[in-house]
C-alpha cells in the first residue's frame, strides 16, 4: 500500500505516533503527576550535592524584596530562549511561541540583516513553509502551503496592521510592498489558516510584518551601495524625541535594480522606486500608547510581454513599465484598562495606483479601514478576546482591449466581528481555544470561520498543539466581473483566442484544516519545531474552457471562473536553531508537501495546481562571528522542480562577509545565487502574457553608518 496516496492516514499515523513516542518520553509519572518511585527518591539523594549551588541561588531569593520578587519568570527563561520568542499576530494580542496552538516562525530583525536581502520577497525564503519564485525581475509568485501563483489568493499579508491583500486579482502586488529593512522589528510567519481572527482570505497563512517603535530608531541612519543587480541604492533615516514619552522618525529611500536574463533577447524588466515616511510614537501615561504613521511612494517596473493582436502574426511582443505609486496614513491607539484586559483601535486609509502603460489599463483604489478589539478576562479560566472590523474599498478600472471589468467601477464593503475564548483546563498544561469570525461582504454575504485549538506544554521546555479549523476564500473582482483576452494558440490551420470572462455567481472556497505540532527547547543551544498538516479544499475557482467558436479569421475559445475544483494539501514542516558556540549559529528547516487536485463532475480544462508548488524544500544558514569585527554568513537553499511551470529543480548560495569596526559602521560584501547560474524559479504569466527572466548571480556591496 502506498502510504502517500492516503493523506488522512499519513497525517494520522503521523501524529498519533509522535505523540505517543513523546509522552512515553516523558513518562507516566511526570504526566499524571503522581510521587516519584523509591528508586527516583534515591537517585535524588544520590545527586543532592550537584544541586547545592541551585539551592543556595534559590534561598538567595529571600535577600529580595517583594518587588523584584514579582519579577521572577515561571517557565521559559534561559532554558527556553525560543519557545519564549514574542508573537502576536496568532491572537491579536502578545504572547510567545511555547504558548501558540499555531505554526509560527519569526524572523527578526538580526536574521534579516545577517541575510544580505534587500526584498521582502527574498527575506521570506528564510521562513519553512514559504514558497517564493520570483518570475521576472520585479515580480513573484509566493504563498504558504501550496496554490501558488502570481495572483496567489490565498494568502493575508498585512504592514503593521494595514492590509495589503487587493480585491483586483485577490492578491499581494510584491514590487510596492517595500520598507527600509533596518526598521523591521521582525515577521511573524503563520503557516495555516488565521481566518477566525483575520477573516477571509487568511487561509493557507499570515504574513505580518511589524516595524519598530519609534524610540528604538534614534539618531541617524545612512546606507548606500551598488552592485550588478543593484545598481544602486540609498536610503536615510532620522530619528529624535522628547527623551521622554514621544519619539519620531523619518526616513527616505530610492533603488535601482537590473532586469532578469533571457538567453535569446533583452529582457526588460528592470525597475526603480523611490519612497518616504514617518513614524510617531506617544505614550501620554502608563496606560494610553498612541502610534501616527504614514508613507507615499512611486516608481515604475518594467517587464516584456506578450500581447494578442488580430493580424498576422496575431501576437506583439512589446517591453511595458508598470506606473506604480500611493500613499496610506495608519492611526493606532492601545488603552491599558488594568493588568489582564485592554482595548485597541485602528484606522487607515491607503491609495494605490498601478496602470501599464502599454496595455493602456490601470487601476485606481482606495481604502478605509476602522478596528477595534477588546480583550478582558472571565473567571480565573477564560481570556477572552472580541472585535469588530470595517473594511471599505472603492477601485475604478481603466480598460483596454485585453483586460478589464464590467461595469469598470467597484465599492465593496466587509463588516466583521469575531470573539475568541482562551480556556485554561489546567494550569501551566492544558488549554483550549475556542473562537469563530463572522463576516458579511458585497461579494458573498455572511461567512463564518471557527477553530478549535488545544495546546499541551508538559514543561517549559516542550509544547505539542492541535487544530481544526475553518476558512474560507471570496472571489476577487476579476472573478466576477473581468475580462481578459490571452495571447493566441496557435495550431495549424487555424489560430485560437482564449477569452476569460468573469461570473458573479462565484461562491467562496472553503478549506477545512487539520494540523498539529511539537516544538522543544532540547538544550539551550538547540530547539527545534515540527508542524503536519492536511487541508481539505472545496469550490476551488479555476477557469473552465467550452469548445472553440470558429470565425472567419481565428477561433475564439470561451472560458469562465467557476468553483469546479476539490483537492488535498498535506505535508510538513521542520525547523531547528542550533547555537554551536556563543559566536556561530546554524538555522535550517525542511519542507515537505504534496498537493492531489481534481475536477468536479461535468468541469473541463481545470487549472493545475499540482506542479506549480515544490514537493521538497530545504534551508540551512550558518552565521559565524569572526575575529576583529568581522562577520561571515552562508545561506544555501534547494528548490524542487515545478513540472507543471517547466522549471527544474534548484540549489543556490548566498554568502555576507561583513566588518563592523564599530558599532555605528558597517561595510559589507554579499553574493546572491552563487552556485545555481542563471536559472527560472517560474512560469510565464499567462494572463498578462509577462514572459519569465531567469535569476542570475549577482555581487552587491554597501555602507551603513549609525549614530
Amino acid at each position: 500500500m502506498d502510504l502517500l496516496s492516503y493523506p488522512r492516514l499519513y497525517c494520522l499515523g503521523m501524529f498519533t505516533g509522535v505523540f505517543f513516542a513523546l509522552v512515553d518520553g516523558f513518562g507516566i509519572q511526570e504526566v499524571i503527576g503522581q510521587e516519584p518511585s523509591a528508586t527516583g527518591r534515591e537517585a535524588a539523594v544520590d545527586s543532592g550535592a550537584e544541586h547545592s549551588d541551585k539551592l543556595d541561588k534559590l534561598l538567595n531569593l529571600v535577600d529580595k524584596d517583594i518587588a523584584q520578587l514579582s519579577q521572577v519568570k515561571v517557565g521559559g527563561g534561559a532554558g527556553s530562549p525560543s519557545l519564549d520568542t514574542q508573537v502576536s499576530t496568532v491572537s491579536r494580542q502578545e504572547s510567545t511561541i511555547g504558548k501558540t496552538p499555531y505554526a509560527v516562525f519569526v524572523i527578526t530583525n538580526e536574521m534579516i540583516r545577517r541575510s544580505g536581502a534587500k526584498t521582502i520577497p527574498d527575506v521570506l525564503r528564510m521562513a519553512p513553509g514559504v514558497e517564493v519564485a520570483q518570475i521576472d525581475s520585479n515580480k513573484w509568485a509566493i504563498s504558504i502551503r501550496g496554490i501558488n501563483w502570481r495572483f496567489t489568493n490565498h494568502l493575508l499579508v498585512q504592514i503593521d496592521g494595514r492590509m495589503v491583500y487587493t480585491p483586483l486579482f485577490g492578491c499581494v502586488f510584491w514590487d510596492v510592498q517595500d520598507l527600509l529593512l533596518e526598521d523591521v522589528e521582525r515577521i511573524e510567519v503563520i503557516r495555516g489558516p488565521g481566518a477566525s481572527i483575520w477573516g477571509a482570505n487568511a487561509v493557507n497563512g499570515i504574513i505580518n510584518i511589524i516595524t519598530k517603535n519609534a524610540k528604538n530608531t534614534q539618531g541617524a541612519y545612512v546606507e548606500s551601495g551598488t552592485g550588478t543587480e543593484e545598481l544602486g541604492f540609498s536610503s536615510v533615516r532620522y530619528g529624535g524625541g522628547n527623551g521622554d514619552d514621544f519619539h519620531y522618525r523619518f526616513f527616505g529611500k530610492w533603488f535601482e535594480r537590473g532586469p532578469g536574463f533571457l538567453p535569446d533577447m533583452i529582457a526588460a524588466d528592470d525597475w526603480r522606486q523611490a519612497r518616504g515616511g514617518f513614524r510617531m510614537d506617544w505614550e501620554p501615561g502608563n496606560d494610553d500608547a498612541f502610534t501616527f504613521q504614514g508613507q507615499y511612494y512611486n516608481g515604475y517596473s518594467g517587464s516584456l510581454a506578450i500581447l494578442p493582436q488580430f493580424s498576422d502574426p496575431y501576437y506583439q511582443m512589446v517591453t511595458n513599465d508598470e506606473h506604480v505609486s500611493g500613499e496610506d496614513v495608519i492611526l493606532h491607539w492601545k488603552h491599558r484598562i488594568d493588568e489582564q484586559s485592554d482595548w485597541a483601535a485602528m484606522v487607515y486609509y491607503d491609495r494605490t495606483e498601478r496602470h501599464w502603460l502599454k496595455y493602456n489599463m490601470g487601476e485606481n483604489r482606495d481604502t478605509f479601514v476602522a478596528d477595534w478589539q477588546h480583550r478582558f478576562p472571565l473567571g480565573e479560566r477564560h481570556e477572552v478576546i472580541w472585535g469588530v472590523n470595517y473594511r471599505t474599498t472603492r477601485g475604478e478600472a481603466q480598460d483596454s482591449t485585453f483586460f478589464g471589468m464590467i461595469p469598470p467601477e467597484r465599492s465593496d464593503y466587509f463588516l466583521s466581528y469575531f470573539a475568541q475564548d482562551q480556556i485554561t483546563l489546567v494550569e501551566d498544561r492544558w488549554y483550549l481555544t475556542l473562537g469563530s469570525k463572522f463576516e458579511n461582504n458585497s461579494f458573498t454575504g455572511f461567512e463564518y470561520q471557527p477553530t478549535v485549538r488545544v495546546l499541551w506544554t508538559p514543561d517549559h521546555k516542550r509544547s505539542i498543539w492541535g487544530a481544526v479549523s475553518r476558512a474560507v476564500r471570496i472571489p476577487s473582482w476579476a472573478e466576477v466581473n473581468g475580462y481578459a483576452l490571452l495571447a493566441p494558440i496557435q495550431t495549424d490551420p487555424v489560430v485560437v483566442y482564449p477569452f476569460i470572462m468573469g461570473n458573479p455567481l462565484m461562491i467562496s472556497e472553503e478549506l477545512i484544516a487539520y494540523e498539529c505540532g511539537y516544538r522543544e527547547q532540547t538544550t539551550e543551544r538547540f530547539s527545534w519545531d515540527l508542524a503536519l498538516y492536511l487541508f481539505d479544499y472545496r469550490h476551488i475557482g479555476t477557469v473552465q474552457f467550452d469548445y472553440p467558436i470558429p470565425g472567419p479569421d481565428f477561433w475564439i475559445m470561451p472560458g469562465m471562473f467557476a468553483n469546479k475544483l476539490i483537492g488535498q494539501t498535506y505535508g510538513f514542516e521542520w525547523t531547528g536553531n542550533y547555537r554551536v558556540t556563543p559566536h556561530w549559529t546554524l538555522r535550517g528547516n525542511y519542507t515537505f508537501m504534496i498537493l492531489t487536485f481534481n475536477p468536479v463532475p461535468g468541469s473541463k480544462t481545470p487549472e493545475a495546481y499540482e506542479g506549480e508548488s515544490p514537493r521538497n524544500q530545504f534551508y540551512l544558514q550558518s552565521s559565524w562571528d569572526l575575529g576583529r569585527n568581522w562577520e561571515l554568513d552562508l545561506t544555501g537553499r534547494y528548490v524542487d522542480s515545478l513540472p507543471y511551470e517547466e522549471v527544474p529543480s534548484y540549489f543556490a548560495a548566498d554568502l555576507r562577509l561583513a566588518w563592523r569596526p564599530r558599532k555605528n559602521f558597517e561595510w559589507s560584501v554579499v553574493g546572491r545565487n552563487l552556485l545555481a547560474g542563471a536559472h527560472p524559479e517560474y512560469g510565464n504569466d499567462l494572463y498578462f502574457g509577462t514572459i519569465r527572466t531567469e535569476v542570475q548571480e549577482e555581487v552587491y556591496t554597501q555602507l551603513i553608518f549609525r549614530h
